[in-house]
């Protein structure tokens, strides 16, 4: 409802204070800021609304429906099986995909000495030939150098822009999930339709354990603070595993979505249990899945070729690895072993 009155807002002020001039006032500069803001909002508003009643949103919101009555289990299960079912059919392929294009590219990456050594002979027989200058043997050094990279890209079919597939597919579907289970828990888009109303009181009844209500945020704060908690934790594991020394840029994408995860804590505060509960289940699934995808046996099963950079043993690496940090901050502020 309140984005409903943000989204007239501006209409009746601009109807008011057209120019900004007031007859008995005159004129009032922050008026055209204030109708800045009023329609930002507006627009923002706008946006959301597009994004509520659009047609994927629509099927996504129907299908969570319908699983929830071809089951028969209470919405708090539903909802958890949903997340699990689309991360298991959708971003499970995805995610494989992408560790292949990743270890393919490694694996190109290792013929590219000899390529390297290759070229600067004949280059250095060109310049003698032809009477290149430096400059001219660069140029015609990197043009090589690149055909050649990319002759391998071609023939491994691992273009670098295939290592986001797993973001451009994950980020759109968890966006379209949120938004439909909002739109069940605010009856939309439409509250008059006896589905969306049969839907709510569902949600009202069908909640679990500390949440009975889940169109009611979470009190006792635990969804929230597991789903930080877990979101951390897929980060460190990603940081345990590198083989090599992060780059400055990796260090700050690692502490731009640390402070990200810390962030959704107090917003997973504020919004319905059952949409909480799915950011939850979704988080957790990607841990189990980050985890899976380490075991050196799971990617020989799933077609992942075995690179370098492969760690034999990695449940057993994180362990040392986060054990070793353990007693490191420990011994920092003095309660490490004597």
């Amino acid at each position: 409802m309140s984005i409903l009155r943000l989204s007239k807002r501006p209409v009746a002020i601009g109807a008011r204070f057209l120019g900004g001039i007031r007859p008995d006032l005159g004129w009032y500069p922050e008026r055209s800021e204030t109708r800045r803001c009023l329609s930002m909002d507006s627009s923002v508003a706008g946006l959301w609304g597009s994004l509520s009643n659009s047609t994927p949103v629509a099927y996504c919101q129907q299908a969570l429906v319908d699983l929830h009555d071809l089951s028969g289990l209470p919405w708090w299960a539903s909802i958890i099986l949903s997340t699990v079912l689309v991360r298991t059919v959708v971003t499970m392929p995805l995610a494989i995909y992408q560790n292949k294009i990743v270890a393919r590219l490694e694996k190109i990456s290792l013929e590219m000495p000899e390529i390297v050594k290759q070229l600067k002979m004949e280059t250095a027989v060109a310049m003698k030939k032809f009477h290149w200058s430096e400059k001219e043997a660069r140029i015609m050094y990197n043009h090589s150098l690149k055909k050649q990279w990319n002759n391998l890209v071609v023939r491994e079919n691992c273009h670098p822009a295939k290592t986001m597939i797993l973001l451009w597919g994950q980020i759109p579907l968890w966006v379209m999930m949120s938004v439909s289970i909002r739109n069940m828990v605010h009856m939309l888009p439409d509250p008059s339709s006896i589905e969306a109303q049969i839907t709510f009181t569902e949600l009202t009844l069908g909640g679990f354990g500390w949440i009975p209500n889940l169109t009611e945020v979470d009190q006792s704060l635990i969804l929230p603070v597991a789903m930080g908690l877990i979101n951390l934790t897929i980060i460190e594991i990603q940081n345990l595993v590198r083989t090599r020394e992060p780059s400055r840029l990796q260090k700050i994408f690692t502490n731009m979505f640390r402070g990200l995860s810390v962030l959704m804590i107090p917003v997973a505060a504020t919004v319905p249990s059952a949409l909480c509960l799915y950011w939850v289940t979704s988080s957790a699934c990607g841990l189990g899945q980050n985890l899976l995808l380490m075991s050196p046996r799971f990617k020989r099963l799933v077609g992942v070729p075995q690179v370098p950079s492969e760690i034999a043993r990695p449940y057993q690496h994180i362990k040392a690895t986060f054990s070793t940090r353990i007693d490191g901050l420990l011994a920092k502020v003095g309660l490490g072993p004597k």
